[in-house]
């Protein structure tokens, strides 16, 4: 129990350290030291834990109470940005949810029992090493970047105090919901992840940023929503608020499908399907670090870990139906709509979309191969894609541009950032890289499921990806 625990608390302290030092060079130096004992630990917990799953139950109130008491802080801290900004729709989601939790929480709280707070599994601990190792790389390069972002934006004030401290309570919140049994703290940790989330992409305090960070906290609020009423019902009905617990319940038959459609739909917000997929569009205009963040290792990935656990729940019912319709639908038109785009991030965006859409697909079929696909794709998205970011960033600093036309001929005058870009994108369309293995074996998954549809909207939605991959391939390698 040590080792999980201090995988949450070291990035938590970090966070509180780096919000009040100001000094460049012991953030520098706690920064990689923190970085490094994450990755340290997520990988101790895979070594230790893989095959072997733990489970913990806390006894006592105490933990209930400091999760409620986090919940407020939140609901505080959403009020004051919907009042500062006057988006009061906003405030008023926020609030809603957290009465309706408080509400739960009074009535039902003596009644309800947890055996299991949290249980480690192997889909945690894959989820962890992504979120530890890819997190942790991802706030390492974010030192250098930020240091010549405002070197190159004078005019911004320099918050790079609170930008870290951001992006390790983000950190230690995933850590928190992957982990977490008991849906009340999956909950907590959740809304954690949206105000990190709003923070981040607000970091500039332009116009822009304001209005994207906005749309990115109102549409997860409004999955926060879904969430709360979910709990509400399972507990008022089953008497349980365990994930595991309510998996159980669907596989002997009882009647918990509105539940599960209702987690599935916040699972939509979280990981941008459409209609949602506007905030994470919205989220370009952030710092790249940002945006690797919450593309690769975060943000969209606690989205489909929550539809993945349902899986077992999903396949021929109104849940998965919903499922791999708007999976199906998202993954086909955000491929279609990379093929237009110039700019690369955005492209990037549009990917990322798509292959959550392809991921919340595989989990709606319900079956078992299926759903390790989506695993698969989550693993191998996210090492590809937060590659691809993060050269993008620094291609966008070097040059001035991050617009696909600019790329011409960048092997000759930057060779080792053009291989890892080449890398990244070969990574994501190219054999024998994961991500095309992984298509393969989607496309067998849905045979076996028996739907063809879904097989054809792989086929085609894949194949618009050769044409955004291929030129932005042919624009870094011209003149080699």
């Amino acid at each position: 129990m040590a080792l999980p625990a201090l995988l949450f608390v070291i990035p938590l302290l970090t966070a509180v350290i780096l919000l009040i030092n100001h000094n460049a060079s012991l953030r520098n130096g706690l920064v990689k030291g923190s970085a490094a004992l994450i990755m340290v630990l997520s990988v101790a917990i895979g070594v230790l834990y893989f095959g072997k799953p733990l489970k913990i139950g806390i006894e006592g109130t105490w933990m209930r109470l400091l999760m409620t008491s986090i919940d407020g802080l939140v609901v505080l801290a959403v009020l004051y940005y919907s009042s500062k900004f006057k988006r009061y729709s906003i405030g008023f989601l926020g609030l809603l949810q957290f009465v309706i939790i408080s509400a739960f929480e009074y009535h039902m709280g003596e009644r309800i029992y947890t055996s299991w707070d949290f249980i480690i599994d192997n889909f945690a601990i894959i989820m962890i090493l992504i979120a530890g190792i890819i997190g942790g790389l991802i706030a390492v390069y974010s030192l250098g970047y930020m240091a010549m972002y405002h070197r190159n934006h004078t005019g911004m004030a320099d918050r790079r105090s609170f930008f870290f401290f951001v992006v390790f309570l983000f950190l230690s919140a995933m850590f928190g919901l992957v982990m977490s049994n008991n849906l009340l703290y999956m909950y907590t940790f959740w809304e954690i992840t949206s105000l990190c989330s709003f923070l981040l992409i607000g970091y500039s305090k332009t116009n822009d940023a304001i209005h994207n960070s906005c749309k990115a906290l109102w549409m997860n609020l409004l999955g926060g929503l879904a969430f709360a009423l979910a709990i509400a019902y399972l507990g008022e009905m089953f008497y349980t608020v365990e994930l595991s617990q309510l998996i159980a319940l669907g596989r002997s038959g009882l009647p918990v499908e509105l539940v599960v459609a209702l987690l599935v739909f916040c699972g939509f917000t979280k990981s941008a399907m459409m209609p949602f997929s506007g905030w994470l569009l919205g989220a370009m205009v952030a710092p790249t670090p940002t945006s690797a963040l919450l593309h690769s290792s975060t943000m969209v990935k606690a989205g489909v870990f929550l539809i993945i656990k349902l899986a077992p729940l999903l396949g021929n019912n109104h849940a998965g139906i919903m499922a791999m319709l708007i999976g199906g639908i998202t993954f086909f038109f955000a491929s279609c709509a990379a093929i237009s785009q110039s700019d690369g991030k955005k492209v990037l965006a549009y990917s990322t979309i798509s292959n959550l859409g392809l991921i919340v697909c595989c989990a709606g079929t319900g079956s078992y191969e299926a759903a390790w696909t989506a695993i698969m794709i989550v693993i191998f998205h996210a090492v590809a894609k937060s590659l691809l970011f993060l050269t993008v960033g620094t291609a966008e600093q070097q040059l001035g541009s991050r617009n696909l036309e600019s790329f011409d001929g960048i092997f000759n005058s930057m060779p080792r950032l053009s291989l890892c870009m080449v890398i990244g994108i070969c990574g994501m369309f190219l054999a024998p890289f994961g991500m095309l293995i992984s298509k393969w074996a989607a496309m067998k998954a849905f045979v076996d499921a028996g739907q063809p549809l879904l097989l054809l909207v792989l086929v085609f939605g894949s194949a618009t990806t050769l044409f955004y991959w291929t030129k932005w391939l042919g624009k870094i390698t011209t003149y080699i």
